[in-house]
């Protein structure tokens, strides 16, 4: 799960710091026989929250956020080139900077990355404050990693040969280089790259297919139809209960094989049919692409949520409420509320417009950031639970639109 992100000098923020603590000093009585999550606890006394919700105003940077984790994580697995995006407006930075913190098994990583639009110029790893490695422009210390056939020698001409060019400009994050080529050398550099790899899934656009839902919960091959099949009972369950109007969905799957320079490509196509009743009781059948867009959305994103819940992922994507009934959007997020379906602390990070859910006692203080833009300090966030005299009782949707933690755009026509 996601600690904290620090931000300096990506398009619109200047220098910012998103903060997943559970922030609200003593737990509320009677949190341990609620049947709602009111944090996650990786370790003892260290409390993070399972939903974080961006609000702001159009052009305030919330979406730069969601494409600043995404950005962070394309430079770890590619080449630096074309991922430079300063802001423009305020160059009081040269350089932009990402750092992550996160558990993995009860141990807290922290990740950091900074770079220009030629290299790499800072990247270091460090886990529970103790130093796995750091590299800072041609300095590096490998001394959490060195053994005595990797020695800091051994460390330097991976570096040098596998991560650098012919410049000696840093490409490449060590990271990747050590985690693909040298995975046995060290555990703990493996669990990171696995874990910000598979386990942290960004979504720029909230539009995912039916489809990609379903292999995501299926977690198999595609030509595995037995696991296909399971994962496409428990979305479409979940989308009968939350009171769609379909009465059965059948799935056929279509799978070919085409041979490769690197062997077989598994090509999958789905037909996905729903049925509903017509006038007499009768079965009519449809082909799922005829259902309305909030309903294919909607069940895009319960394969997605569904796999996260069982995988313990954080799941962060941008627009949630896109398309969606304000009743609807509640219940998804109750999924990673509720103590039944939230079983291995997954998190859901999202951004939106829609106020209703914080008139739901859906979510808490520390749950809700609010994000406004200014030229001097660029994209800024703040959580609600920062401010003095907001208490869990407290109209946050009333006092949200009255402008009390502004966010809100003040428009005239």
């Amino acid at each position: 799960m996601l600690s904290t992100f620090k931000i300096k000098n990506f398009k619109s923020i200047v220098d910012a710091q998103i903060n997943f603590a559970f922030d609200e000093g003593k737990a509320p009585n009677g949190y341990k026989e609620s049947s709602m999550l009111t944090f996650l606890e990786p370790k003892k006394k260290c409390r993070y929250v399972p939903c974080f919700a961006v609000y702001g105003a159009n052009a305030s940077g919330k979406t730069n956020i969601i494409r600043a984790l995404s950005t962070f994580k394309i430079l770890i697995t590619n080449r630096i080139e074309n991922l430079y995006m300063p802001n423009k407006l305020n160059s009081k930075f040269n350089t932009t900077f990402f750092e992550l913190s996160f558990f993995v098994r009860a141990k807290k990583y922290t990740y950091g990355l900074e770079y220009n639009e030629q290299s790499i110029v800072h990247e270091y790893l460090k886990c529970d404050e103790s130093k796995i490695y750091e590299i800072h422009q041609q300095c590096a210390d490998f001394s959490g990693i060195v053994q005595k056939s990797y020695t800091a020698q051994r460390m330097e001409e991976v570096l040098n040969i596998e991560c650098r060019d012919v410049n000696k400009l840093q490409k490449i994050t060590f990271l990747n280089r050590l985690a693909t080529n040298y995975s046995g050398l060290s555990e703990q550099v493996a669990d990171v790259y696995k874990e910000i790899l598979f386990n942290i899934e960004i979504y720029p656009f909230n539009s995912m297919p039916f489809s990609f839902g379903l292999d995501k919960l299926a977690a198999s091959s595609a030509d595995n139809f037995a696991d296909i099949k399971r994962a496409f009972l428990k979305i479409t369950e979940l989308l009968q209960k939350l009171d769609i109007d379909i009465k059965r969905m059948d799935l056929e799957r279509n799978v070919q094989k085409i041979p490769n320079p690197a062997g077989m490509s598994v090509i999958s196509k789905d037909d996905i049919y729903s049925y509903h009743s017509d006038i007499n009781g009768n079965d009519v059948i449809f082909n799922f692409m005829e259902e309305s867009e909030g309903t294919q959305v909607l069940a895009g994103l319960l394969g997605l949520f569904l796999s996260a819940l069982e995988g313990g992922k954080v799941l962060i994507i941008d627009e949630l409420e896109r398309s969606l009934h304000p009743l609807l959007l509640i219940e998804i997020i109750k999924l990673f509320k509720d103590k039944r379906y939230n079983k291995s602390s997954a998190q859901l990070i999202f951004t939106a417009h829609n106020t209703d859910i914080l008139d739901r006692d859906l979510l808490r203080l520390s749950e809700i950031a609010i994000v406004r833009k200014t030229l001097s300090q660029g994209t800024t966030v703040r959580k609600i639970s920062s401010f003095e005299g907001i208490r869990n009782v407290t109209n946050f949707r009333k006092q949200y639109l009255n402008g009390a933690f502004s966010g809100i755009p003040h428009a005239y026509i």
